[in-house]
C-alpha cells in the first residue's frame, strides 16, 4: 500500500507540474493562472494531510530545480516547497458534506498566498501593497478556478473514488 501512495503523490506532483505549464492565462503585471494547486489538493482531500504534504514538498523541489525563478534560499523555499506544502493543509477536512471540503480547500490556498505574499514582500519589493497586489492579481483567480474544478471532481464523486481506492493508508485520518 506504500508502494501506491509513494506512486499516486509522485504520479499527482508530476501533474502538478505539468499543469504549471498550462497557462489559463498570464496577468498583466505577471503571474499566471494555471490549475497547478489541484493535484495537490486532490491528494490531500483523497489520502490525507501527510501525503498531501509529501506532494507539495515533492513538487516545490522540482520546480526550483526544472522552472524556479530563485534569487535566494529563504525566498526559493518559501516560493516553492513551503507553498505548495501548505496546500496539505485541506486534508484536514473532515465529515461529510462539502462545506469543510471547500472550507478547508479555502484555507489551504489562502496559505499558499500568504507564503507568495512574504516572500515577494521581504525579496523583491520590501513593499506590502506591490506584494499583494502582484500576488493577488493571479493567486485569486486562480484559486477560485482551483475551487471551480474540485467542486466538480467533488460533485462527479471522484474524490470518494479515490478515497475508496486508497483505503484507510492515511497516517493523520
Amino acid at each position: 500500500m506504500r508502494t501506491r501512495m509513494v506512486a499516486l503523490c509522485g504520479i499527482m506532483a508530476g501533474m502538478a507540474f505539468l499543469l504549471s505549464n498550462v497557462k489559463l492565462f498570464t496577468m498583466p503585471q505577471g503571474g499566471s493562472v494555471t490549475l497547478v494547486a489541484l493535484p495537490v489538493l486532490v491528494v490531500s482531500l483523497a489520502a490525507g494531510p501527510l501525503y498531501g504534504l509529501a506532494t507539495g514538498l515533492l513538487l516545490g523541489v522540482m520546480k526550483i530545480i526544472l522552472a524556479g525563478h530563485v534569487y535566494g534560499i529563504v525566498q526559493a523555499v518559501l516560493d516553492y516547497p513551503v507553498a505548495y506544502s501548505s496546500l496539505a493543509i485541506a486534508g484536514f477536512a473532515s465529515g461529510p458534506g462539502l462545506l469543510p471540503v471547500v472550507l478547508f480547500s479555502a484555507v489551504a490556498l489562502a496559505m499558499k498566498f500568504i507564503c507568495h505574499f512574504i516572500s515577494g514582500y521581504y525579496f523583491f519589493s520590501n513593499s506590502a501593497w506591490a506584494s499583494l497586489t502582484y500576488n493577488a492579481s493571479y493567486a485569486f483567480p486562480e484559486s477560485a478556478a482551483a475551487l471551480a474544478c474540485l467542486l466538480l471532481l467533488y460533485k462527479k464523486g471522484m474524490i470518494t473514488v479515490l478515497k475508496k481506492m486508497l483505503g484507510r493508508v492515511s497516517l493523520l485520518r
